[in-house]
């Protein structure tokens, strides 16, 4: 960051940290700061990590010029006794419920973004490349498919709703759910990692705002759901079919 400030050159910074991540074991200068155990002391931490990029880049005149993301790829973990918490939400990493996808999104860019607004709007991670590609004047690829959608109006408030409606779930090659608007409806029911039915014979249904333990079916009662959900399927299908997955070793 210091030599492109200096240089007046754009740069991106990638800064994956792994502080909770299994296993959370804080650096020795954390240990024990919070006095509630190695999960805090990591949360504390993150945070202290997360404040030195955001002064450093305060400190080189840059802040309101950088469009700064905070985000991770999935909820809380599993195993004990690194189990965190997703709050309202139930489930953890390696299912399909509401706490394994709801992860915080943070977007920071002073004079672009308003401050303190908070939205309950889908925004998924794969949006983060279109997004920073629209910010850098940069061109999508248009040889093949791209998953992700530009979100920066949405992001500086031009508009009121996120450029995307849902998404479908997947753990390996199985489609474990679909996630559209406020709702979510499971092919596979897996509330707790290992602890599957398979594959249901009739799908579950939640809405999520009503519901975010998803406790209570209500397919039978909100069947005109699946039509907006198998279209969104569908198109993705026929992505895959005009696009074909790379096959497995293909990508050395």
């Amino acid at each position: 960051m210091r030599r492109h400030g200096a240089a007046g050159r754009p740069f991106f910074l990638y800064l994956p940290m792994v502080h909770l991540h299994f296993p959370t074991l804080p650096h020795r200068d954390f240990a024990g700061r919070t006095g509630n155990g190695d999960f805090a002391d990591s949360m504390a931490e993150m945070d202290h990590r997360v404040g030195q990029v955001i002064d450093e880049v305060e400190r080189l005149g840059l802040a309101d010029d950088t469009l700064f993301i905070f985000c991770s790829d999935n909820g809380p973990e599993f195993r004990a006794p690194y189990r965190g918490t997703a709050g309202p939400w139930r489930g953890t990493y390696h299912t399909a419920m509401e706490g394994s996808l709801r992860v915080p999104f943070i977007a920071r860019w002073p004079g672009r973004i308003e401050p303190g607004r908070v939205s309950n709007e889908i925004v998924h991670v794969t949006d983060v490349f279109a997004t920073l590609a629209k910010v850098a004047g940069a061109e999508i690829p248009a040889d093949r498919p791209i998953d992700g959608l530009d979100q920066l109006p949405f992001l500086r408030g031009e508009q009121a709703k996120s450029a995307r409606e849902g998404f479908p779930f997947f753990i390996k090659n199985e489609l474990r759910a679909l996630k559209w608007r406020d709702w979510k409806l499971h092919f596979y029911w897996e509330p707790e990692v290992n602890e599957g039915k398979g594959k249901l014979e009739s799908p579950y249904l939640f809405n999520i705002i009503r519901d975010p333990k998803e406790e209570t079916d209500v397919l039978v009662f909100n069947t005109w759901v699946m039509g907006p959900m198998l279209r969104m399927l569908k198109a993705f299908n026929d992505s895959c079919l005009q696009f074909p997955n790379t096959p497995p070793g293909a990508a050395d």
